[in-house]
């Protein structure tokens, strides 16, 4: 039950990157490479979170790892991480673009500069 929580919680904040990062693409505000390594990184995260419970369970029945179930505060941790990620990809690309604008803003004002 826990686990299914956990995609509950989870599942959004990766839905509306992939949405980020799809709509970003299609506006041309990303290239194509950092457009698949990002649709690469939060489908790999999906996948970790959908096979989280058997890795659990393989672990835990051959002894591997002596752990408690999984409780409330660890799914508030990885949402918490999750989300967080999400934050500073976001915060990554908009300071990304606003060094690429002051690039070209610096360019133009020398142009324009040297034309005078």
């Amino acid at each position: 039950m826990r686990y299914v929580l956990l995609l509950l919680l989870n599942s959004p904040i990766i839905a509306v990157a992939l949405l980020n990062t799809t709509t970003k693409y299609k506006l041309g505000q990303v290239d194509r490479t950092k457009f698949v390594k990002q649709l690469v990184s939060w489908l790999g995260l999906l996948l970790l979170l959908l096979v989280a419970l058997p890795i659990y369970n393989y672990s835990h029945n051959d002894s591997l790892f002596q752990s408690d179930k999984l409780t409330i505060l660890d799914i508030a941790q990885i949402t918490a991480i999750v989300y967080l990620v999400f934050i500073v990809n976001t915060l990554r690309l908009k300071v990304e673009k606003t060094e690429q604008r002051l690039r070209d803003l610096h360019q133009e004002l020398s142009i324009r500069l040297s034309k005078k």
